[in-house]
């Protein structure tokens, strides 16, 4: 016979397993969603770069969606911890979750640079922002 304690344990032991693998899926999800948009971005790649860009949009789609994961956190912890060592000595540091968001974001931009230098130039739409012609304008 199992007793009401046991039940409960496993109770929560399943419970727990079920939202494990509920947050895999949910998260395996929103990555497919960002590698779908990003080939969409970059889908006039030249074919001889296209296994390298694939493989760095897998990452980057990756990188996006555990960046917002820790952004959130942040968000809610904010970016220090504090700490102590010993018996006396206390502290704060930058929690885990900022030095891990700040390294996710420069692998990131190396990631984006990657897939910007494989993109066909005439695909690369630099936005004007005026000041060319603002100076055009005063020196003509």
């Amino acid at each position: 016979m199992i007793s009401d304690e046991e039940l409960i344990k496993e109770e929560i032991r399943r419970e727990a397993e079920y939202d494990s693998v509920s947050k895999y899926l949910e998260k395996q999800k929103r990555i497919k969603k960002e590698v779908s948009r990003l080939r969409k971005l970059f889908k006039e790649i030249d074919e001889n770069k296209k296994k390298l860009v694939l493989t760095t949009i897998d990452d980057v789609a990756f990188l996006t969606v555990a960046m917002q994961d820790l952004r959130e956190n942040i968000i809610r912890d904010g970016t220090t911890v504090e700490y102590k060592n010993g018996e006396n000595q206390y502290g704060t540091k930058q929690s885990p979750d900022a030095q891990l968001y700040l390294a996710m974001s420069q692998k990131q931009t190396q990631a984006m640079k990657i897939l910007l230098d494989c993109m066909p130039k005439s695909q690369i739409m630099l936005k004007s922002d005026g000041f060319d012609e603002f100076l055009g304008e005063r020196n003509g």
